[in-house]
């Protein structure tokens, strides 16, 4: 298998753009690939794969229009173990990231900041584009960061590796005309420095995501003279998360329905509205921010069921009892924050504004605030 063949996989489903067509079959994908690997079966599952063990299938698997994952839990599972939490770096699929770099719309001479590095292969795409000398790259881990630089020199793509935490940006090989990440940011807290640091009229293409679950739109902002940006989607994808924007670990299992310190109120709202599907998940997401939710079935000894939701910072919860029968339900809350009532504000603004779907978002970043309406 060689990048042809990937190549024509993805002009079967019309993913190439003639301005990446070159860069595209320039790069060899599997020089930036790790020895050991995990690929998705069928089913979804990740699968060892070792280029010493079966070098065919290895080869196969880099020149297929999939994922390619690489870490998992930062590296705390050790390949070939399958029971690893978080995929937490990969080679993207082929075509997503080709969808991301047309967002991009990158020119000659332009210069690129990328946030992520992964295995070095989008940087080395960018490269072959615009010359090594335009593209600053940036990685976190450590591990990952040695491996990237060292198969983009062998490429003979010398790109400006940083190993460091993307979220202030890279200054010093600053200013920008394009800024790309590679994880998504919460909604919220895009980094003023990646807008500090890209000239007027730049773009700025990365994944948003909320505490809330739902899709993952990407975005693109456009940089304005007075310093601020206004974003997009221009698609949803799938993402890990920017290391600091993760949703921090969380569990209702410590938590008591039926607490008696909790307040006691009804709704008639039917509870389940507000996480039926994505856009409303959106929409309560960029509302109600640090807020996750959870269902919970009915059991041998509960026949109602409980959609509870949880802010895991602070331990502020609520719980929603609900059935198929008509009428209000009870809520229960708990902490600092009322989190029912917020998000059942957030769900009624959304409904009294017509149920816009994700895409119609619009998304303002200044120095101070963040907005989106």
């Amino acid at each position: 298998m060689t990048i042809e063949h990937l190549v024509a996989e993805l002009d079967a489903v019309g993913a190439v753009p003639l301005a990446w067509r070159k860069a595209l079959l320039a790069v060899p994908r599997h020089l930036f690939l790790p020895s050991q690997i995990w690929v998705d079966d069928e089913h979804g599952n990740p699968q060892p794969l070792s280029r010493d063990d079966n070098p065919d299938r290895w080869l196969a698997a880099a020149y297929r229009n999939v994922p390619i994952l690489t870490q998992f839990d930062d590296g705390k599972t050790v390949w070939p173990d399958t029971t690893g939490e978080v995929c937490t770096s990969s080679a993207s699929k082929p075509e997503l990231m080709l969808r991301m770099l047309t967002a991009l719309d990158v020119r000659d001479g332009h210069h690129v900041l990328e946030i992520g590095t992964g295995t070095g292969y989008h940087a080395a795409l960018l490269a072959a584009r615009l010359g090594a000398p335009n593209v600053t790259t940036m990685e976190i881990d450590p591990v990952l960061a040695d491996l990237a630089q060292a198969a983009l020199h062998s490429a003979g793509l010398p790109v400006t590796a940083v190993t460091g935490d993307g979220i202030p940006g890279c200054p010093d090989r600053a200013p920008y005309e394009r800024v790309i990440s590679t994880a998504a940011v919460r909604v919220g807290e895009l980094p003023y420095s990646w807008v500090a640091q890209t000239r007027p009229g730049g773009v700025i293409v990365t994944p948003m995501r909320t505490d809330f679950g739902g899709s993952v739109p990407l975005v693109r902002f456009s940089v304005n003279e007075d310093g601020t940006a206004t974003g997009r989607p221009v698609g949803r994808v799938g993402f890990m998360a920017v290391r600091s924007h993760r949703t921090p670990e969380w569990t209702i299992d410590h938590i008591d329905p039926n607490d008696p310190r909790a307040e006691v109120s009804t709704s008639t709202l039917k509870p389940w509205r507000v996480a039926e599907n994505h856009d409303v998940r959106w929409a309560i997401g960029t509302r109600v921010p640090r807020c996750v939710w959870e269902h919970q079935p009915p059991t041998g000894d509960r026949r109602q069921h409980l959609l509870w939701l949880l802010d895991p910072g602070d331990g502020s919860w609520a719980v929603a009892r609900y059935d198929d029968g008509p009428g209000s339900r009870r809520i229960r809350q708990y902490g600092p924050r009322r989190l029912w009532d917020e998000v059942e504000a957030a769900f009624r603004a959304w409904t009294a504004a017509g149920k816009p779907p994700l895409d119609r978002s619009r998304i303002t970043i200044s120095a101070n605030t963040q907005a989106v309406t």
